[in-house]
């Protein structure tokens, strides 16, 4: 297990993104529409949804900016965990369907926004609060994430 850590703490400090914290009560694909519309960005959700081994999975926007050199993702923070039903009640042949939060250490926080690329002449936090809905936003550092692998996508 210590070699893999290895590798992924060697891989997070080669990738350089930006993290931003979005709280919102806005539904992922509207809040994904919001920051096509505030920054001109093509936002749009991947085939398949992230899986992570035991927290289950969780919707990811996505859109790589040729032109700049900046890729930008955004994930919800809580996802469903799936697994098999009770095995009595009234209810036994459906899926059981727990929360679970994708960076746990930061279970109040909505929305993650990854900018993968340099920040420059971009208003981030400007622009973020000033989405109607947005209660809050604020950059995270990335180093006192815990969680932090799950944002390698």
């Amino acid at each position: 297990m210590g070699v893999m850590e290895d590798l992924w703490e060697d891989l997070l400090d080669e990738t350089v993104f930006s993290l931003f914290a979005i709280h919102s009560n806005l539904e992922d694909y509207s809040l994904a529409y919001a920051l096509n519309s505030a920054f001109g960005l093509h936002l749009r959700r991947t085939p398949e949804d992230l899986e992570l081994d035991r927290d289950g999975f969780f919707v990811v926007f996505e859109w790589k900016d040729e032109t700049a050199y900046r890729e930008w993702t955004l994930f919800r923070n809580s996802g469903n965990e799936y697994s098999r039903g009770a095995s009595v009640g009234l209810f036994k042949d459906e899926p059981d369907v727990k929360r679970r939060c994708l960076i746990p250490e930061k279970r109040e926080v909505d929305f993650f926004l990854k900018l993968e690329g340099e920040e420059k002449n971009l208003k981030l936090l400007p622009g973020l609060l000033s989405i109607p809905k947005v209660s809050t936003a604020y950059r995270l550092e990335t180093a006192k994430l815990k969680s932090r692998y799950n944002l390698i996508y």
